[in-house]
């Protein structure tokens, strides 16, 4: 069974689009090299990098959608992996989204789980040694809302007081629920935001997008793929109380926002845009600093394939950011400038298993080189690729 992944993008490269820059790379080594592949089990989605046993080597955590469960795999810092004493976390519920880190303030990484059928967030406490255990008062409920969809779920300090709140996303209703913590696991509800919807889908990402120290979100909006309407992304700046109020107008964009990234591409210290579209483009946003947006250099993108998530990170170690990318059977690398623009790295698109809508970034191998993980959603095993 193929399903069109819910959360963000990913993005293959046209070679017409970047000029000879292709061409060029193919001179030099491939920047990955396939390693092999981790069997997690089928229908792998979303994947998080944490070390989650406090070992020092970075773990993989998997989401299995139609599995309805969670897996944890445990890396040896040599570039394998083996299973956590918890593996697989058994849910009730089609897991929406994943996210790890501490909130119970003992240092070890917890894992969010939020509930397709519901806005409702399992919480499992980890116990240092690769194993989660159910919280006390797990599920929360975040609204009231019983619309299904695959919903997402950030872990942000949406308040200010340096404790994590759980927000929760809903792509249909357009909304998002914020959970207070109060950094000793436990949850209290905060308010709900909602932006009209009218039988669009809509993706978010959160983070401080005017640089007045309190959490933002973006919203991208679009509809079917045979809607001819420009696509629309929204800015809705955060007060630091949970309330939301709009931004600057967004530039024109493309139709079909797919989805989109918050990331400094350009280095000055901004939170910039990197959009897809399902018209096979990729849009880079700059932002002034205020949370406004002009198209970068060259911007949008032509692709070749339609884009599923983008991981922004400097893959190549010069110092400027580079997006690493998921599509349906590959991932591809862009190497940036440090401006905004963006050519194909050596060897890129690398293949890897059916359906690698997700993937992860991280030095698995430990040998200060960033490695690659891809997803699997119509195989059993993720896709593992070293840093050269």
């Amino acid at each position: 069974m193929r399903m069109r992944p819910s959360a963000r993008c990913a993005l293959v490269v046209a070679v017409c689009t970047i000029g000879g820059g292709s061409h060029l790379h193919s001179q030099q080594p491939a920047l990955l090299a396939r390693a092999g592949e981790i069997p997690v089990g089928p229908g792998s989605g979303t994947i998080v990098v944490v070390d989650v046993n406090r070992d020092g080597h970075p773990d993989i955590v998997a989401r299995h959608l139609l599995q309805k469960r969670v897996t944890i795999f445990l890396g040896d810092g040599k570039g394998a992996f083996a299973p956590s004493p918890s593996n697989p976390i058994a849910l009730t519920n089609q897991p929406g989204g994943i996210a790890l880190a501490d909130l119970n303030g003992d240092a070890i990484p917890d894992l969010a789980v939020t509930a397709s059928e519901r806005d409702e967030v399992d919480i499992f406490l980890g116990n240092g040694t690769g194993g989660f255990t159910r919280a006390p008062g797990s599920p929360l409920v975040a609204s009231p809302s019983r619309d299904f969809f695959t919903r997402g779920v950030a872990l942000r300090d949406v308040n200010g007081d340096r404790r994590l709140d759980i927000v929760t996303t809903n792509g249909r209703e357009s909304t998002f629920s914020i959970l207070f913590g109060d950094g000793r696991g436990g949850f209290t509800p905060g308010p709900t935001t909602r932006r009209e919807s009218n039988d669009a889908r809509h993706v978010f990402d959160f983070g401080d997008i005017n640089g007045d120290g309190h959490v933002d979100a973006a919203v991208g909006h679009f509809g079917h793929r045979d809607n001819p309407e420009p696509g629309r992304v929204s800015v809705l700046l955060g007060d630091g109380t949970g309330v939301f109020r709009d931004g600057a107008p967004m530039p024109t964009l493309p139709t079909d926002p797919h989805s989109l990234t918050l990331a400094d591409v350009n280095g000055d210290r901004r939170l910039d845009l990197v959009i897809s579209h399902g018209d096979r483009r990729l849009s880079v946003l700059l932002n002034d600093g205020t949370g406004t947006f002009t198209q970068a250099p060259g911007s949008p993108f032509g692709m070749t394939a339609e884009v599923y998530e983008v991981v922004a990170r400097d893959i190549d170690r010069d110092g400027k950011i580079d997006l690493i990318a998921a599509a349906a059977d590959s991932a591809t690398v862009l190497l940036g400038d440090g401006r905004g623009r963006f050519t194909p790295a050596p060897g890129s698109p690398f293949h890897s298993g059916p359906g690698s809508y997700f993937l992860a970034v991280g030095d698995f191998n430990e040998d200060g080189k960033q490695d690659v993980v891809t997803s699997s959603f119509e195989g059993d095993r993720v896709t593992l690729f070293l840093g050269r």
